[in-house]
């Protein structure tokens, strides 16, 4: 009698089998929809990033009877440092006058000790009931401050094209196509129901006027022009630069004087924060939601990472003759959190890492490098179609 071994298919090894190929099956498709989760959850999920997520932010209060702000910004390691600002935060009270820098060692039993990086003497405790500064042997608790943008929430008006609306889940990539980032993904495009940066519009636009709510990742220890780095590509050419510019001054280093101290946090002393080469003035051009290598109106009016934020942008193509030479170049105003970043800024050219060739009409683009910046609530009002909205 020959002998022959049992079938797969035939009992009793069917049932462990066909379990072994579906729990395969579930896995593979697991992996295939939601590849990079956890990195994703280490940039957006503030429970995953811990205390440093929850400290770093707002802060604001009075001493002697005059308001002080505090921008508390974390810098790696459990190391932070703030910008103390007189008479406000950016955009409600600060003039762009007086503020200073302090520094913190790391933060130990939820407390963190910061000092002036100078020598006026200024020092603060951060922990769980606020910022306490003291400034001029003066002390007062400034108090956690959660801002919110005026345009935040915006419902579009009759007639918008809606192009992303957190409601419609997976029907909002309707509008889209993936796009591959400069570290070659095009997946995933969607995380906790919004879109991730790396995204391209199907349809094409010409003059416009674009409302969208962006969320920068949690990245502490990259330099600051690479901070949630990203960007909105209009006509895929002209970018209005995204990013985690908040806390910084306007050349990105965390002082404004022509020698930057040194940070005295031992854990810093290997952090690769360089200096941006050139002019050092207000008007640099690395701040969030400024035309990229073009100034920006101050205040930086940027958000802490994980808190949602708004673009208003008005936009007008550039105009082309019957022969197809350009007539009139692009000109582009940002609002960012409700503040006027950029006026009417003319853009005689695409700007670096857009598209090269002008066109009269053109997709919008949300430009990643990595998936660091989720998009929501996103439609605009095509003027050529209907009146323009006031801006």
């Amino acid at each position: 009698m020959i002998f022959r071994p049992p079938s797969v298919f035939q009992a009793p090894f069917i049932l462990p089998v066909l379990a072994l190929f579906f729990q395969w099956m579930t896995t593979a498709a697991a992996q295939q929809a939601e590849p990079g989760t956890e990195a994703l959850k280490k940039l957006f999920d503030a429970a995953s990033i811990g205390v440093e997520a929850s400290y770093q932010g707002e802060y604001q209060g009075t001493l002697e009877g005059k308001t002080v702000a505090a921008q508390v910004v974390a810098r790696g390691d459990r190391c932070f440092h703030a910008l103390v600002l007189s008479g406000g935060l950016p955009g409600d009270g600060w003039d762009f006058g007086d503020y200073r820098l302090l520094e913190s060692g790391p933060l130990e039993q939820n407390r963190a000790s910061f000092h002036s990086a100078g020598e006026d003497g200024s020092a603060a405790v951060l922990d769980s009931s606020g910022f306490t500064v003291t400034l001029s042997g003066k002390s007062a608790l400034l108090r956690r401050v959660e801002r919110k943008s005026p345009t935040l929430g915006l419902v579009a008006p009759p007639g918008a094209i809606v192009l992303f609306d957190v409601k419609k889940g997976s029907q909002n990539l309707e509008s889209f196509e993936a796009r591959k980032d400069i570290e070659g993904l095009t997946i995933p495009m969607l995380y906790e129901g919004n879109l991730l940066a790396g995204s391209v519009t199907k349809q094409r636009f010409t003059d416009y006027s674009l409302h969208a709510e962006f969320l920068t990742g949690f990245e502490p220890e990259n330099i600051p022009w690479r901070r949630a780095d990203s960007g909105v590509y209009l006509h895929s050419s002209y970018e209005i630069a995204i990013g985690d510019s908040f806390g910084f001054d306007f050349d990105l280093t965390g002082s404004s004087g022509p020698t930057p101290p040194k940070f005295f946090c031992t854990q810093l002393q290997q952090q690769k924060f360089a200096v941006l080469k050139g002019a050092r003035h207000p008007t640099s051009p690395r701040v969030c939601g400024s035309v990229f290598t073009y100034p920006s109106r101050v205040p930086n009016a940027c958000f802490p990472p994980l808190v949602w934020q708004t673009l208003d942008i008005d936009f007008k193509a550039p105009r082309f003759d019957g022969s197809g030479t350009k007539t009139a170049d692009a000109i582009i105003s940002v609002k960012l959190n409700g503040h006027l970043n950029v006026d009417n800024q003319i853009v005689p050219r695409p700007t670096p890492h857009g598209f090269k060739t002008e066109a009269p009409t053109g997709p919008i683009w949300f430009e990643a490098f990595g998936r660091r910046v989720m998009y929501r609530n996103i439609w605009l009002i095509e003027k050529n179609k209907l009146c323009r909205v006031a801006f």
